[in-house]
Parts: structure tokens; C-alpha cells; sequence
């Protein structure tokens, strides 16, 4: 008899750990008074862009000379105010603080060993990984083919690191959302807890189309798209659970000519849906192993956030992890920076829907900590979009006076717009931290976008025409 013990381990996510070589050229400082003078300009200019918008009775600004550490403008900026995905900073800040560059989160795979099968359970363990994939499923598989495994008599799957509550607070808000951003957290997710539903024509006019997924026993499909002989592609699927499958009914039509087509849509039941891509990735090995699917334990990007929440609250507060224990870890690392946190209100990690109720002074006190702080300044930065360049900010900011020097995080739902970050300028003695949070614009995405970028666009020619005197 042999004991199996093998494990994955990755550290925090990219979104959340990087690293970021800054090159810096020194050059001579302003005067007191010169500063002081620019300052003045430079709120005098940034007020002038707020009162000229008609949005401006909508929105909150606060910007910090981080040179200085004095207050540059501030607009409302002291009332609480939904931040959307603005909220993924203070997840993100809190995790490098608390959990560090170095934290793993490990998945293992543990069971015994007699002769060429593992009796007593096969059991796959997880500890909040958001990165696993069916891809780590088959080393696992394959992993046993090597230690001479050809049967299996239980999968055993154990989401205990976090709790019961696979649906982050407040995304009950969208009850018929199938799409992969309102996805489910649990201790073990595949995949980011998404599927893909792949469709194609069948062989002639009349003829089943094609619907294959991944972990095929966690659904129970019916299938009625039909194959047409012209006409444009119409795919409609609708799923709900029944037990402890999903049910996926498709209906439509798929010309002969139209190429297969690919959905992703998420998982209602995450630790189910684990349970059969690992059963595919042995089967697919040619591992034997029965149709038992055992829940050890509770069950329980958007989905990173809401896993590393529970992660805090796990690794800081006390296991299983709960998004609400995460939640006073977040809260103790701001107090822990300085932040106040009087009027804040923090529902879940990721910002979606309503609940979450942060100032623009908030962010803004957030950012210049981290920026204060040398041992995480760089990796802070380093996971923010680059104006310009890439991310959900790869198409903003391009005519600037010097490239990649804004740093930022946007945040957008129906009737918010939010961008918080950094203008770098072009020494570490000049830069700004902002904050900008814009709500009941439903409709303005546009101007009020408009705005903020009117702001930074006037922050960087500050800077510059500084550095250039």
C-alpha cells in the first residue's frame, strides 16, 4: 500500500502579485513656493473641467500630489459612492499586505495506493486557486498513470477552505445571469467556475447539430438544434440545476455552412462541475473510474477578486473562508495603512452590482499608502492597466506627454464610471494619485468617461511642463 500525495501550488494571481522595473531620471526640485503656485494652478484648472461638465453635480474627485502629500483638489470626494470595480484595489492591496508575494495556494490530490488502484476515495483538495484549469487536471491524471494507477473506486472532491456560500454577496442581484463574469466561488474551481457549450451542424438538412462541454456528467443536456440547409445561426440554451446536475436545454437552428460555434457561460454548482472534469481528465487517460461523485466539505476578473476575498478571510480569520471574514481582514489592513474607513461599506471583492459604498478620499488615501510603501509600490502598480497600452485602459490615454504613465483601474456598471490610480511623471517625487467615482449616469458612459480623462490628461501636462522648466 502507497500513500498518494501530490499538489499544484501558485502563488497570487497576476492580477494581484507582479513585478515592475521602474528606471527614474532625478532631476532638480521646485521650490516651496513654485510648488505651491502649482498647485494653485493646477486645482484652479481641474475645478474648471468639473463646473464645465453637466455631470458635475454626479461625480467625486480627489487627487494627492505624492511629492508633497498635499491635497490637489477635492470634489465631493468624501461621500460614499458605488466604485464598481474600483473595489478590486482595495482587494488587491489587502492580499499583497496580508498574504504577500510569497503566499501558495495549494491544490492537492490525496489517496491510497494498492496495486494498480486507489481505494478509499480519490480525493482532490483546494484551497481557493482561481487559475486552476482542465489542463492541471490531466498532470494530476497523469501523475497517477505514472505512478501505475489504472482504477479508481471514488472521486472525493473537498471544498472546505471556504464556505457554503458559492454566490458572492450582492450577485443575487442578476438571478438569470449566466454569463462567466457573475461567476460562483468554492475552495475548488475549474476553469473560473465557467463552461463552454460548443456547438456545430450536423451532417445534412434535418440533422441534430452537434452540443458537446467540458465535464460532460455534470449536465444533463437536451438537444434540439437543428440543422438547416441556409439561413442565419440561432443557438438558445437555457440552463437551470436539478440536483446535482445542470440541466442544459438547446434549441434553435445552425446552417450547414456556419462554422462551430463556441458560449461561455458559468457553472451553478462548482464543486460538482470540478468533480466531472476530473473523472474526464482520468477516463481520458484511461483510468477506470465509476460514475460516484462524493461532496466532502461545504460548497460553496470578478471571480479572482471574489476567491482571494475569502482567501483574507481563511488565511487571517478562520476556516472554512468566508467573504464576510474577508471583509474585516480588508478593513483592518486599511485601518493598518491609515486609511479611515468611516462611511465605508464592503459587501464582496469584486465590485459587482450594488452594496459596496466607497469615497473617491478613500481610494485616493489607498493609493498614496501603497505608493509610500517601498517593499509593494512597484508590484501595486505594476497590476493596474497601462493607459495606452493594455487592459481595459488599452485604448485610453495614447496622447499623453510621455507613454505608460498612467496607472489606473476603471470600474463600470449601468449608472457608474469610475478610474482610480496613478500619473506618473517623470521623477518618483512626481506623480498624483486620483480617485474618480461617477454614478447616476446611466446612459453618459461617454460624458462621464470624457471627464475623467479630461483630468488626467491635465495632471500629465502638469507634471511634464514641471519637469520641462
Amino acid at each position: 500500500m502507497r500513500c498518494l500525495h501530490s499538489a499544484r501550488t501558485v502563488s497570487l494571481p497576476k492580477a494581484f502579485c507582479a513585478s515592475l522595473a521602474c528606471v527614474f531620471v532625478l532631476g532638480s526640485p521646485a521650490t516651496a513656493q513654485d510648488a505651491a503656485g502649482n498647485d494653485a494652478s493646477l486645482r484652479q484648472a481641474l475645478q474648471g473641467i468639473v463646473t464645465a461638465s453637466p455631470l458635475h453635480d454626479r461625480i467625486a474627485l480627489r487627487v494627492i500630489d505624492l511629492g508633497t502629500g498635499r491635497d490637489v483638489v477635492g470634489v465631493d470626494d468624501h461621500t460614499p459612492r458605488n466604485p464598481a470595480s474600483n473595489m478590486k484595489l482595495l482587494t488587491a492591496a489587502t492580499a499583497m499586505l496580508e498574504l504577500g508575494p510569497d503566499f501558495r495556494m495549494r491544490t492537492g490530490l490525496y489517496g491510497r495506493i494498492e496495486g494498480h488502484s486507489v481505494s478509499g476515495g480519490l480525493c482532490l483538495k483546494g484551497t481557493g486557486d482561481p487559475t486552476l484549469t482542465s489542463s492541471d487536471l490531466v498532470l494530476f491524471a497523469q501523475r497517477l498513470v505514472d505512478e501505475g494507477v489504472r482504477q479508481v473506486d471514488e472521486v472525493i472532491v473537498d471544498g472546505s477552505y471556504f464556505d457554503s456560500q458559492i454566490l458572492p454577496p450582492s450577485f443575487e442581484e442578476q438571478p438569470n445571469e449566466v454569463a462567466p463574469f457573475r461567476a460562483a466561488v468554492a475552495a475548488l474551481s475549474v476553469n473560473a467556475n465557467a463552461y463552454t457549450l460548443r456547438v456545430r451542424p450536423g451532417g445534412n438538412d434535418g440533422a441534430l447539430a452537434s452540443v458537446s462541454v467540458d465535464g460532460s456528467g455534470y449536465f444533463d443536456i437536451d438537444n434540439g438544434l437543428q440543422t438547416t440547409g441556409a439561413g442565419a445561426p440561432n443557438v438558445i440554451a437555457d440552463q437551470r440545476v436539478t440536483g446535482d446536475q445542470l440541466s442544459l436545454t438547446v434549441r434553435g437552428h445552425l446552417p450547414l455552412a456556419s462554422a462551430s460555434m463556441a458560449f461561455a457561460r458559468r457553472v451553478e454548482s462548482p464543486l460538482h462541475y470540478a468533480g466531472h472534469a476530473f473523472i474526464d481528465a482520468l477516463r481520458a487517460l484511461r483510468i477506470q473510474v465509476p460514475e460516484i461523485l462524493t461532496r466532502m466539505g461545504k460548497e460553496s476578473d470578478n471571480f479572482v477578486a471574489e476567491m482571494v476575498l475569502k482567501v483574507l478571510g481563511a488565511e487571517r480569520k478562520r476556516k472554512p473562508g468566508r467573504s464576510a471574514d474577508g471583509v474585516l481582514v480588508v478593513l483592518d489592513a486599511l485601518k493598518g495603512l491609515g486609511v479611515p474607513t468611516a462611511g465605508l461599506a464592503m459587501v464582496n471583492g469584486s465590485g459587482l452590482f450594488h452594496g459596496n459604498k466607497v469615497s473617491a478620499s478613500h481610494f485616493a488615501l489607498l493609493l498614496a499608502a501603497m505608493y509610500k510603501n517601498p517593499s509593494l509600490r512597484d508590484d501595486f502598480i505594476a497590476h493596474l492597466a497601462v493607459g495606452g497600452v493594455d487592459g481595459t485602459l488599452a485604448h485610453r490615454f495614447r496622447d499623453l506627454p510621455a507613454q505608460r504613465i498612467v496607472r489606473a483601474k476603471t470600474g463600470t456598471l449601468d449608472d457608474v464610471i469610475a478610474l482610480s490610480g496613478y500619473v506618473l511623471g517623470p521623477t518618483p517625487d512626481r506623480a498624483m494619485a486620483f480617485s474618480y467615482l461617477a454614478n447616476n449616469v446611466s446612459g453618459q458612459h461617454t460624458e462621464a468617461r470624457n471627464l475623467i480623462d479630461k483630468v488626467v490628461e491635465a495632471l500629465a501636462a502638469h507634471l511634464y511642463a514641471a519637469a520641462k522648466k
